[in-house]
């Protein structure tokens, strides 16, 4: 597969949306931090939209507060999205609640993981972390132990856009749990791996994995 550079700039990024530009703070991501959080961008098994994936969730763990103040914040207003508990929660949280955390790092194994359940649900139009045949997430991380001290899955489904995957789970709406927000903003997770595969019923599935 070819491979593929992916690093965004702040300036480019701001065309992304309808709004003027100039209403969101976007001149204050710096280029370490974008650089630093784009850890896929020599991941030659990764699709630009996976790279692409793996630098938002980055974004948001390196600077919370930035990170709602720009992507997501655009996001609600040039979408017009209205506001709900969770919308509101998630800008409470990103910038009262977390506070700057380390990057995700790729592992191949969790890459794997991700490829094979994206790839079995999409073809058979599962929804969740069991497989096709009935094994459970718990059954599918046994492979794993010994090597990372825990693991955690998050799957996202119709989106195909990156920016859009990352922000539908990071608000999380209608899951009390916030189980999908709570890993990406998990410090202790170090790794991750992400695939994005057509699925039967949604159109699209993307699997995140991470682990630490």
């Amino acid at each position: 597969m070819k491979k593929t550079i992916f690093l965004l700039s702040a300036i480019t990024l701001l065309f992304s949306f309808n709004n003027p530009i100039g209403d969101y703070p976007f001149e204050k991501w710096d280029a370490a931090t974008l650089e630093k959080a784009n850890t896929a961008k020599n991941e030659t098994g990764y699709t630009a939209e996976e790279k692409k994936v793996v630098y938002y969730l980055n974004l948001a763990r390196l600077k919370p507060d930035l990170f709602a103040k720009t992507y997501f914040q655009k996001y609600m207003d040039s979408t017009k999205t209205s506001a709900t508990s969770f919308t509101r929660s998630l800008f409470n949280d990103l910038t009262t609640k977390y506070k700057p955390m380390e990057a995700l790092s790729i592992k191949q194994d969790l890459t794997e993981e991700a490829v094979d359940h994206a790839k079995d649900t999409g073809k058979k139009g599962n929804l969740g972390h069991f497989t096709s045949d009935g094994k459970s997430y718990e059954f599918r991380m046994k492979k794993f132990k010994g090597i990372y001290a825990s693991t955690a899955e998050n799957c996202d489904y119709e989106n195909q856009d990156a920016l859009l995957i990352v922000i539908h789970q990071l608000i999380d709406e209608g899951q009390a749990t916030i189980e999908h927000r709570k890993n990406i903003m998990e410090k202790n997770l170090k790794y991750v791996g992400v695939s994005i595969q057509p699925h039967k019923k949604e159109k699209w599935t993307c699997v995140m994995e991470f682990a630490k």
